[in-house]
């Protein structure tokens, strides 16, 4: 169990970060700029590329990218490996 002292220096630096951490979250939203409100329309062209086939194509990129290093690091192993 903590001690006194210790649980008031814990409490003391939850509460500081937990309000170091929204004053920078307000600090992010710019006024004048629209925010999105409802479901994405996929219809419109722009939004089902960006919302579907290029986080498919990153998926996809990822898989190919892990291979390839997994593919180096056995090439390495096997010319390393002692006779």
């Amino acid at each position: 169990m903590c001690q006194p002292k210790n649980l008031l220096k814990h409490t003391f630096y939850t509460v500081f970060i937990f309000i170091a951490s929204l004053t920078v979250a307000f600090g992010q939203k710019q006024p004048g700029i629209p925010q999105p409100r409802g479901p994405v329309d996929l219809s419109d062209t722009s939004n089902l590329i960006i919302f579907i086939v290029l986080p498919i194509i990153v998926i996809i990129a990822y898989f190919f990218w892990r291979s390839a290093v997994k593919k180096r690091n056995r090439k390495r192993e096997e010319e390393n490996k002692p006779l």
